[in-house]
């Protein structure tokens, strides 16, 4: 990446908790920007360390998480420049911000110095925390963007070449081998301002092997033994709602989900999707009144694409500044076990684990027995879809959703005037201008190398 913008990643990422949700807000005020990014200050670890854990917050709940969600029609673009996204009309600068980030501003910039501190101090268990940090942000970039600069980033190479999205893939499941490694031995300094888990190490060894099972999941649909590969991963994965990896937040503004943050800012531009609005009635499902608010009526309503309606229910985030997000999960992982049994032949497995999953969504959520149903009977088809749809439910507002749907076609959409969802985002513009190793628009693939067509 550009120099200049390594420098001044370094200040960003030892911002506190305030600083980097800003996306939204008035962070790029701080006076400590205007510190000149030619002379930059020492950063103590666990200043870099808030900066990393917040911008992966950030990753969870930007503009990406917007976009998708508007496109799996979970939420629907009502206004400005939100009902063009949600018509799929994207250009090089939509996420130029989100792509940058994967390397600046608490990325990679700073997960690989303080990857180099942890190891100087011997603190082993840090490490392995910042090493799953790195997995998770390269991983899901390079999901969403497919090939990436990984191996020529963050290195003397000034213009990084763009690795392809398997050899991505391929050291970031290396990468989180070495962090359960790292993270089970538990020697040297935990960080005290561990804002997800608080230094349990347990909890951290699981979040791994859950990502493991997510990412060989993105592969399954190249190459059927990923479906082995995750169902061991997450066996050993996050065992219970306690342990789920969720963004964390307070009711300050600066400091709250971006979606309120959002709210505050631009209000009405993003509201309920009709799809899922009406896909809860269908089921009778509760969840309804715990993701979302009523609409003006007092009803529950959502807007298509072609009907951009800001008059409609609203998340129920955006009125809750501490609410945190949900990034990896236990009932994500409960599912992948379901879907990986189903496709590995053992469809009783499968269905045990579908109804086993939502008598934890119910506890989680304070919800009656069996408010969410039980499966009796589900064979084949029914069955896997069945799978397949609790997980879009159960995975809201979460990236995951879009590439579940490029590997299984679910849900089936009705999209707007009948026009292709698109498979993947551009690449930024201000990287394009700078390094000759990205292609233009025009020369970019429609689908990434894990997405080579439609067969499920």
């Amino acid at each position: 990446m550009i120099k200049a913008l390594k420098r001044l990643s370094v200040f960003i990422a030892g911002l506190a908790l305030i600083g980097l949700l800003g996306g939204c807000s008035d962070f790029l005020s701080d006076p400590d920007l205007q510190k000149d990014p030619n002379r930059p200050v020492e950063v103590l670890p666990d200043q870099l360390f808030n900066g990393i854990q917040v911008a992966a917050f950030f990753a969870a709940e930007d503009q990406v998480n917007k976009t998708i969600s508007m496109w799996m029609q979970q939420m629907c673009g009502t206004d400005r420049q939100f009902v063009t996204i949600g018509q799929y009309v994207i250009s090089e600068t939509d996420h130029a911000e989100p792509f940058e980030n994967i390397y600046l501003r608490g990325g990679l910039v700073d997960i690989k110095k303080l990857k180099e501190e942890a190891t100087e101090r011997g603190w082993t268990a840090y490490r392995g925390m910042v090493k799953f940090y790195e997995a998770f942000r390269v991983g899901m970039g390079a999901s969403i963007w497919g090939d990436i600069p990984y191996s020529e980033a963050v290195t003397d190479v000034e213009t990084p070449k763009l690795d392809p999205q398997a050899d991505v893939y391929a050291a970031v499941q290396a990468l989180l081998d070495e962090a359960i490694v790292d993270l089970t031995t538990g020697e040297g300094y935990v960080p005290v301002n561990d804002f997800v888990f608080g230094g349990d190490l347990a909890k951290w060894v699981a979040a791994c092997h859950s990502l493991k099972a997510r990412l060989y999941m993105h592969w399954a649909e190249v190459d059927a033994a990923n479906y082995g590969r995750a169902l061991a991963a997450a066996q050993n994965g996050i065992g219970s709602t306690d342990g789920n990896f969720m963004t964390q937040h307070s009711a300050q503004l600066n400091e709250g989900n971006l979606w309120y943050q959002f709210e505050k800012l631009r209000s009405g531009y993003v509201r309920a999707g009709e799809n899922l609005i009406e896909l809860l009635k269908t089921r009778q499902d509760p969840r309804l009144e715990i993701y979302f608010v009523p609409d003006d009526e007092g009803g529950y309503t959502g807007a298509r694409p072609e009907n951009p309606n800001p008059a409609v229910s609203n998340v129920s985030d955006a009125l809750n500044p501490a609410k945190s997000v949900d990034v990896l999960t236990w009932e994500e992982t409960q599912l992948i076990i379901a879907e990986c049994a189903f496709k590995t032949g053992d469809e009783a497995t499968a269905l045990a684990k579908l109804n086993e999953t939502r008598r934890g969504i119910e506890a989680r959520w304070g919800l009656d027995d069996g408010a969410l149903g039980v499966a009796e009977g589900l064979t084949g088809a029914a069955l896997i879809d069945a799978i397949l749809e609790e997980k879009y439910i159960a995975l809201f507002r979460n990236m995951e959703v879009y590439n579940d749907w490029k590997r299984t076609n679910r849900p089936v959409l009705q999209t707007f005037q009948d026009k292709p969802i698109p498979r993947r985002l551009y690449y930024s513009n201000d990287e394009r201008n700078v390094n000759p190793n990205f292609p233009t628009p025009a020369a970019q693939p429609l689908r990434n190398a894990n997405d080579p067509g439609d067969a499920y």
